[in-house]
């Protein structure tokens, strides 16, 4: 009997080598499908090998089978605790999946468990602990680029792109190795406003991408525009888009949204659908308000599907779910709109946003005293919440309520009120209140608080947009000292050459301290006039100066222009210049998909139409329209020929007196032969 064991033992032996063989050998060439049943066979001869076990779990979560991998993880017990954890992951079940990596063996690498743990966070939307954690694992493997790639998304979501510019500040000889950190930098760019900067970033992240992929694709670089429609540069496309946008360049932006959402057919792969749903949003926020609104909810309704869910992050699933709020609101539909704030109010209670997108959606409905208590409401239960104090401002002001609406903005902390917009704004309601002291209190605030904080190269920009309202009003004012002393801080902080700050200066004291305005005077470098002869000028005649000849040319033009300059210049004053206006189209009209085209004879009264016409020839053309009373030229058309049955039978009939004997005519009188004829025909024979 040992002799058939051993035999038997040595067949599954056997078997189980070459299954494994065959596994390698298909995991070598990437065909999981092929090598799925293998797995399955040599698990089944050898239910004890771990080996078997865990290629045929790797199997399963190549093929993104994740149910069928977590049905055979929890076969196997607490040995395949972590990779239970990750389809648990991978399904959306991310409470479930941080309780099971808790229960994963200490002995396991404690690296790979933080780093899932810190991709859980990250989609529960628990940005800053996912951050810390990418961070710390950072610094004890720096060579990972993947690992600073993670924690800068992680900061951008979670909405401090300030710490995400302070991460990379020391780090940016790495940002040539990888596109994704170009990408992820120029995000946190723009969450900054610091739009020139994002832009450069981004091309330069287009040229790592697509230096990569010609590599990839062993392409030469003369073939690089045939990669520009590559499902990797897709996402650079929409941020590049959205760059552009907020510049104000609407077309160009216009273009890559395209590019992005009309790919060519049969391309290989597909792109991301989170890009997808944000270049949709985009290009709704894109149109201006009532324009296609047919079109902008169903690209708002692609953005919004449920299989997006887990895919977007917390800041992206908030704005495309209040601009579908605020899509339905222009297409009238209240209902549908209330069940969308409903289910984002469910999602994310408490968020600013909610309570700015219900209260927008009252003041549609033209109550606006729901919407103030709305706003008021919510500032009670959070009073440092910036968005909505501006939302309670600007509907104080749009109420002509400015001692309100200041009141609002003074809540703000000093860094908010401090920024060029508000600081205008509050300025503007001062002057609007007659209370320009106050205006000039709070510039002076605005200028010590950037005065006392160390400001970086962005920081300066702000405060010189700041000293140019002070500036401003000033100028408006007539505070000379003011004045002075704001174009010397621009001078002294800013910029030191710049010409028109040092004549603003000048000007500025020249009514309060003569000798300095001297001073500053010499700094001033007067244009040289010694080309110039007297004598040629005094004889020269007047030039004749006509609106739009008085602008700057440049420097060494030939003299033999002049007269075809002035030609020119006189020709496009004659011209008259039509104004661009924007079609007015009617209420609920969709440009884009107008219908049918209206009737051109619809202003033209019925009976002059060629379709009525065309009726009224298909009738008797004998039977004529007039008032009332006419008939017809020919008697013959609706009369039979002869005398009627009546004229037959009197004309037999001689016994009665002839119509009208022995009756008195009244009224007008005949002519006397008439009458004469008539007496006559009436004597006896």
């Amino acid at each position: 009997m040992a002799a058939p064991a051993a035999e038997e033992d040595a067949a599954v032996a056997e078997e189980f080598e070459a299954a494994m063989l065959g596994t390698k050998r298909y995991f070598d060439d990437e065909e999981f499908e092929k090598a799925l049943p293998l797995c399955v066979k040599a698990a089944e001869l050898r239910p004890d090998e771990d080996i078997a076990r865990r290629c045929r779990v790797f199997a399963l979560l190549s093929l993104s089978r994740w149910t069928d991998a977590l049905q055979v993880c929890d076969k196997l017990g607490e040995d395949f605790a972590f990779e239970r954890a990750y389809c648990l992951y991978r399904l959306n079940r991310f409470q479930e999946a941080l309780d099971a990596l808790s229960s994963v063996a200490e002995e396991e690498d404690a690296a790979k468990r933080a780093r899932l743990e810190a991709q859980v966070r990250y989609r529960m939307g628990d940005y800053k602990t996912c951050a810390d954690m990418y961070e710390s694992l950072h610094s004890e493997d720096p060579d990972d680029s993947g690992l600073l790639v993670n924690a800068l998304a992680s900061r951008v979501s979670g909405g401090e792109p300030r710490q995400a510019l302070g991460m990379m500040r020391n780090l940016e000889d790495l940002l040539e190795s990888s596109y994704e950190l170009c990408f992820n930098l120029a995000c946190a760019l723009i969450d900054e406003g610091k739009l020139a900067e994002a832009q450069a970033r981004l091309e330069e992240a287009k040229q790592i991408c697509m230096a990569e992929l010609l590599q990839a694709e062993e392409l030469a670089e003369e073939d690089a525009s045939l990669l520009e429609d590559h499902e990797e540069l897709a996402a650079i496309h929409v941020q590049r888009g959205c760059v552009l946008q907020r510049r104000g360049a609407l077309e160009e932006a216009h273009e890559l949204y395209n590019k992005v959402l009309k790919r060519k057919t049969g391309q290989s792969q597909e792109v991301d659908i989170t890009v997808l749903a944000v270049a949709c949003n985009n290009v709704v926020a894109l149109r201006s308000e009532g324009r296609s609104l047919f079109d902008s909810l169903k690209r708002i309704n692609v953005a919004t599907k449920e299989s997006l869910e887990h895919k977007l992050t917390r800041k992206q699933t908030i704005e495309i779910t209040i601009n579908k709020c605020l899509l339905l609101l222009q297409a009238h539909k209240m209902e549908e709109a209330r069940r969308e704030l409903q289910r984002l109010r469910d999602a994310f209670p408490g968020h600013p946003r909610v309570a700015i997108t219900q209260a927008a959606m009252a003041y549609s409905e033209k109550n606006q005293k729901k919407c103030e208590e709305v706003l008021s409401s919510y500032l009670e239960e959070h009073p440092d919440s910036e968005e909505v104090l501006l939302a309670l401002a600007q509907l104080h002001a749009r109420q002509g309520r400015l001692e309100q609406a200041v009141k609002a903005l003074e809540k703000l902390p000093v860094e908010s009120r401090a920024e060029p917009g508000t600081l205008a704004a509050v300025v503007a309601f001062h002057q609007r209140m007659k209370s320009p002291e106050k205006a000039v209190t709070c510039l002076k605030d605005a200028i010590g608080y950037w005065l006392g904080k160390e400001c970086s190269e962005a920081d300066e920009e702000t405060f010189a947009a700041v000293l140019k309202i002070a500036a401003q009003v000033a100028t408006q004012l007539k505070d000379q000292a003011f004045a002075a002393e704001v174009f010397q801080l621009h001078l002294e902080k800013v910029d030191g050459s710049d010409v028109s700050a040092l004549c603003g200066l000048v000007q500025a004291l020249a009514s309060t301290n003569v000798e300095r305005a001297e001073e500053y005077a010499h700094r001033l470098q007067v244009p040289s006039y010694a080309h110039l002869d007297p004598e040629e000028l005094e004889k020269a005649p007047i030039p004749k100066v006509r609106p739009g000849q008085n602008k700057k040319r440049p420097e060494g033009s030939a003299a033999e222009g002049d007269a075809a300059e002035v030609k020119a210049t006189e020709e496009k004053v004659k011209t008259k210049r039509r104004r661009n206006r924007k079609p007015r189209y009617p209420k609920a009209f969709d440009p884009e998909n107008p219908g049918p085209p209206p009737d051109p004879e619809r202003w033209l009264p019925k009976r002059e139409r060629a379709e009525f016409k065309k009726k009224m020839s298909k009738r008797n053309k004998n039977l004529l329209r007039g008032p009332q009373g006419a008939i017809s030229t020919d008697d013959t058309a609706f009369r039979k020929q002869g005398p009627s049955t009546a004229q037959v039978e009197a004309a037999k009939d001689t016994s009665r007196p002839a119509r009208g004997q022995g009756r008195k005519t009244k009224g007008k009188k005949e002519p006397h032969e008439k009458r004469l004829q008539e007496h006559k025909r009436q004597q006896p024979a």
